[in-house]
This record gives structure tokens, sequence and C-alpha cells, in this order.
């Protein structure tokens, strides 16, 4: 009789815990489920989650860069994962809406660093490429640059980018500032959707 009167507390118990688990995960996926919304009226703002296309070009040149064709480019707005200029832009704009922005270097990618320029004997340049690990070379053509840009990744694993100009049969010069840098950019963004974080 007793084990009966245990068993049955314990089925009790069991139900118990089991409804507070279920109430619980209830509580806690609609408040997860209620933390972003979708709205398609209302301004994006910082937390919000962002989807755009954009185009990249010179002021008054050719695009060189574009996701028009491809997948939306996702962010949280005002997370520092994109340029100043480029979350600043988004500020205010609702889905839909297609605007083109001028970027300074100060809100685009910096300005150049003329410590990161020097001219080095070309036979040492010819030693530095040579000690790179040729699979972890990247060659890119980048428009406004007279030459292609060498990117490498090094062993301790941080890229490092190298621009050759002014090569004679004695000396090369080797600018090592990241791509963009010192230059106005034009972006063309449409936003697409906005995910709002509720209050």
């Amino acid at each position: 009789m007793k084990n009966g009167i245990r068993s049955s507390r314990l089925v009790f118990l069991s139900l118990v815990i089991i409804a507070l688990v279920l109430s619980t995960a209830i509580v806690v996926g609609l408040s997860l489920a209620g933390s972003y919304a979708m709205d398609e009226d209302a301004p994006a703002k910082s937390g919000d989650q962002v989807c755009v296309y954009y185009s990249l070009s010179f002021p008054g040149g050719a695009v060189f860069e574009s996701n028009i064709n491809g997948t939306a480019l996702n962010f949280t707005l005002g997370s520092g994962a994109m340029i100043s200029g480029f979350d600043k832009a988004i500020h205010g704009m609702v889905p839909g809406e297609t605007k083109t922005v001028i970027l300074t270097p100060d809100e685009a990618y910096g300005e150049r660093n003329e410590t990161l320029v020097k001219t080095i004997p070309l036979n040492e340049a010819i030693d530095l490429i040579n000690s790179m690990d040729k699979e972890n070379i990247t060659i890119s053509f980048i428009p406004g640059y007279p030459c292609p840009m060498i990117e490498y990744l090094p062993p301790e694993g941080k890229y490092v980018r190298y621009l050759f100009t002014n090569i004679t049969e004695d000396s090369v010069t080797v600018d090592m500032n990241k791509p963009l840098v010192g230059k106005d950019l034009q972006f063309t963004i449409t936003l697409d959707s906005i995910i709002k974080k509720t209050e």
C-alpha cells in the first residue's frame, strides 16, 4: 500500500516537473519569437536586422562590386560589422527604398598610411614573393590601382597585402595599405527587409 502511494506521488511529481518544463519552454519560445518581428513600414534603426543589396563604384565611375544579382547582405544595424558610412546611410530607410551615397575615407576605409609605403631593392622584393606559400596567395585586380594586389595569408593567420609599383631594374615600391583606403566611394543601397528588435 505504501509502495502504491509512493509510486503515485512519484508519478504526480514527474507530471508536475514535465508541466513546468513545458511551460518554461513555451514562455522562452514566445519570448525569443517576440524579440524580433518583420516590419515593412517603420524606418531602420540600431539593433534591427537588415537585408540589403548594394553596388559600389568610385564617384562617377563604373560599378566594380555588387550583390544585386546575388545573395543579400544581412547584418545588425549599429553593430560595427560594416563601415560607418554604409551603416549610417541605412538608418532611417524603409524596405523598398533605394539611395545613393558618396562616402569620404573617414566614413569608409580610412586614410592612407604612408609609413606602409616603402621603396626596396628589386631582388629583395623577388625574395619576398618567393618566400610566400603559393597556395596562400590571392591576386586581386582593383579599379583605380595600377597593378594587381597580392593578398597573402602567412602561417600566423593575418592577411598581408602588397601592391608593387614603380618597378625598375634596381628597385620597387611596395604599398601595404588595405584596398580602397583614401578613396571616396559611391554606394547605391536598396533596403530589402527589416527584422526589427522589439522593446
